[in-house]
Order: structure tokens, then C-alpha cells, then sequence
């Protein structure tokens, strides 16, 4: 899936930190395993639960359904 997001100059992102942000939003409500953001953001899952903090998310705990989801990716 592509996306194509426009904001204004006035706002003050850059497009990593969108990408960060969404791949957090998606992680976090269990769309996409750490592994996917990873892929898709090019770092490691080190960083990658490093990260989620700055969006107000951490590492999901391990319940069935995370590691399914994780499993499965």
C-alpha cells in the first residue's frame, strides 16, 4: 500500500518523524508487528522500542495476540 500525505509548510515535520508516528499508531493497535515497522522505517527493533516513546506508545506486552501477530509477520 502506498500513501500520500500533504500538510502545509506551516507545520513543522519532517516526513521521518510522520512515518515514525504512524508506524508507532499501527504498532501500538496491532496492525503491523515491530518486525513490519523495522522493514519499513529501515532500523532495528532495538531502535524501534527505543522510538516509541517519543509517540507516547511502548513495546506491546507479550499476550496470545501480540505474539501471534508477531508470529505471523
Amino acid at each position: 500500500m502506498q500513501m500520500q500525505l500533504e500538510l502545509p509548510d506551516s507545520v513543522n515535520v519532517d516526513q521521518r518523524y510522520v512515518k515514525e508516528a504512524l508506524m508507532a499508531v499501527l504498532y501500538s493497535t496491532g496492525k503491523l508487528s515491530a518486525h513490519q515497522a523495522c522493514q519499513i522505517l529501515n532500523i532495528t527493533r532495538r531502535s524501534f522500542d527505543e522510538m516509541l516513546p517519543h509517540y507516547g506508545f511502548s513495546a506491546l506486552v507479550d499476550s496470545n495476540d501480540n505474539l501471534d501477530i508477531e508470529l505471523t509477520a
